[in-house]
């Protein structure tokens, strides 16, 4: 058979995925600040100049992590803070929460990747603050807002509340990820949903 006929066709998202699949594996044997294009290239059998056509650099390679990274972590908690929640709304905080500490650790790789990533490349440090933390604090205050007009909250300021509670949720998971072992994520997410429902209820 030919090199040709046995060439993979893929799509280009395919292929894209295909590489942030083959980052992935590379991380599980090296620190991020050492992968290089040749040791991620190595794992899907392409060129390393169809690296470039995807990705501008490495540092790119986290934002391709931040995409998966969004889709898990909203998956757990939008349609809660979107309003969607039960009157339970106590144990609601404890549900939501839990489950997105507990995907986030399940996204280990990639959000140690992003972490690095962000400390050297400011294209990918503004993309995780738009992107992760400006729109969990603007969707957290908005759903702190329905709560006070719901009459079961009574927070002065929150824009300032939601700030807090998601820089440190975001404390929360970067801590857990340089720890050995890291701490139970389902713990971290009931701890984090206490401090929650005090502030946002008092309760």
């Amino acid at each position: 058979m030919s090199k040709s006929a046995q060439r993979i066709r893929r799509t280009p998202e395919m292929a894209r995925e295909e590489i942030i699949d083959a980052t992935e594996a590379a991380l599980a044997e090296m620190d991020f600040s050492e992968l290089t294009v040749d040791a991620v290239m190595r794992r899907t059998g392409m060129t390393r100049s169809s690296f470039y056509h995807y990705f501008k650099s490495v540092d790119e390679l986290a934002l391709g992590f931040l995409g998966r990274f969004e889709d898990a972590i909203r998956q757990t908690v939008d349609d809660w803070l979107n309003g969607q929640g039960t009157d339970d709304y106590l144990q609601d905080t404890h549900d939501h929460l839990t489950t997105m500490f507990v995907a986030m650790e399940a996204h280990r790789t990639g959000m140690l990747a992003l972490a690095r990533a962000s400390n050297s490349s400011e294209q990918v440090h503004d993309e995780w603050r738009s992107r992760v933390i400006d729109y969990f604090i603007d969707l957290t205050a908005r759903f702190i807002r329905q709560q006070v007009m719901l009459g079961r909250s009574k927070v002065q300021s929150p824009e300032l509340t939601a700030r807090s509670l998601i820089l440190m949720n975001n404390a929360l998971a970067n801590d857990n990820l340089t720890r050995q072992p890291p701490d139970d994520p389902a713990a971290i997410g009931k701890t984090s949903a206490d401090i929650w429902n005090a502030a946002i209820y008092g309760a």
